[in-house]
């Protein structure tokens, strides 16, 4: 059961990608053990700005997902959860903020990060998104 408390030394926070590119957040550490345990009974928020129509165009998206590695450089990331959340800009006012409430699987790797990805040449860069776990 999450409480709802939060700890900042462990958020990640990154500037979107300005222009057609993805962006990776640092990792975080889940302490995973070589038996296996990890933090437990934690959730993790990933949230999205809101992204004025400079930031994405109509039509255009922000697309995210969620990565694994045992790798704190994340050498060799695996995709855990894709397309967790995708803006698209409509309507000449861009997107709406939005957050994806988690908890990774029995068999996560060490380290998990975001990675937020534009379909256009768009400047989100002003802009980032967080990763942070709710105890």
């Amino acid at each position: 059961m999450a409480y709802g408390l939060q700890d900042a030394a462990l958020n990640v926070s990154k500037a979107l990608p300005a222009g057609a590119a993805a962006v990776n957040s640092d990792g975080i550490d889940l302490r995973k053990s070589s038996l296996g345990a990890h933090l437990a009974d934690v959730e993790f928020i990933l949230t999205a700005p809101a992204l004025a129509t400079g930031d994405l165009g109509d039509t255009h998206t922000m697309t995210y997902k969620i990565q694994m590695d045992d790798d704190a450089a994340f050498g060799s990331p695996t995709d855990l959860m894709e397309d967790v959340i995708i803006q698209t800009g409509a309507g000449g006012a861009g997107a709406a903020g939005a957050t994806y409430r988690f908890r990774v699987p029995s068999n996560v790797e060490r380290y998990i990060r975001f990675v937020a990805t534009a379909s256009n040449a768009d400047d989100a860069s002003g802009k980032s998104a967080t990763l942070e776990p709710v105890f």
